[in-house]
């Protein structure tokens, strides 16, 4: 698994009483094998990682590595606060059967730059699947800065970098500065869909969340920023931004699993502390989600 094309990021369905829907999640997984994305990663932050304990994590993994039944990569995510915690996730992983792992350098306090290299290496030793350094200072209050992934160089499992930024000149400076501090290629991939969807940065790979439920639109956006279509482009987006900005405004978790609703994902509410959105809220994304309909076969029912 290199983390490379269009990486979805299923949300994890919770059931009535709380408990993980693990025949949703399935059907889900599922309708992605079959959608024509390149992979998917459970336990992300739209996964809803952090408010799943340790079996619920195994419960996830488990059901969408049995669900993708070989015919689509499935990478989790493995972060934590503690290093042991992170290092158990990276064996579990692969002893279930994973084919990567995505970590982000969760932290009570922020990581110093020694920190996060050693956590690098404490899960390369602990595993041989491939691994993706995820960049996301918004949740960790760390900025992973490139010349720092190319002191990483060294971790022959490193393979990707989830990276992120604010503008699309920022993202394609920082790919820049990437290639020129590695000794070798390792996949450099865009995460955050309202960058995504400026539609100005093809990058190596797309990690989103919002491609889990709209996976055809997001094959079809990245095929015409690929070949510089400029009125496919518009096209695609003149879609996807409306559903983007609203989901982010609503607070991303939230709004996902509004959105999978509205999708035809029995997706469930937020867990707790998280709360559902509005019903106002939930019907506009019903009302966006439309203009989707008959192009997302795999995730209607």
């Amino acid at each position: 698994m290199v983390f490379t094309g269009v990486v979805a990021y299923p949300l994890t369905p919770f059931a009535d009483d709380g408990g993980v829907n693990a025949a949703e999640l399935a059907l889900l997984v599922d309708r992605l094998a079959l959608s024509g994305v390149d992979s998917v990663t459970v336990l992300g932050s739209s996964g809803s990682f952090a408010y799943l304990d340790a079996d619920e994590r195994k419960q996830v993994l488990a059901c969408a590595v049995e669900a993708a039944a070989g015919r689509l990569p499935v990478a989790v995510g493995i972060s934590a606060v503690a290093t042991r915690e992170v290092v158990s996730g990276a064996r579990v992983a692969e002893r279930m059967g994973a084919d990567g792992v995505v970590l982000s350098p969760v932290s009570y306090l922020p990581l110093t730059d020694e920190e996060l290299i050693a956590l690098v290496e404490e899960v390369a030793s602990a595993t041989t699947l491939p691994i993706c350094l995820y960049n996301n200072p918004s949740t960790t209050q760390f900025s992973i800065d490139v010349e720092l992934v190319g002191r990483l160089a060294h971790v022959p499992t490193l393979a990707a970098f989830k990276d992120t930024a604010t503008t699309p000149a920022e993202f394609t400076e920082r790919a820049v500065r990437l290639r020129s501090v590695l000794e070798r290629p390792i996949s450099h991939g865009a995460s955050g869909d309202p960058l995504i969807a400026t539609g100005e940065v093809a990058a190596d790979a797309w990690h989103t969340g919002l491609a889990a439920l709209l996976p055809a639109s997001y094959l079809a956006f990245r095929a015409a920023v690929l070949d510089g279509d400029a009125e496919r482009i518009a096209a695609e987006r003149s879609r996807l931004v409306p559903v983007v900005q609203l989901v982010n405004r609503l607070r991303k978790l939230s709004g996902l699993h509004a959105l999978g609703r509205a999708c035809g994902v029995d997706a469930g509410d937020p867990r707790r502390p998280l709360l559902p959105i509005a019903g106002s809220d939930q019907r506009e994304l019903a009302r966006l989600a439309e203009a989707f309909d008959g192009a997302e076969d795999s995730v209607s029912r």
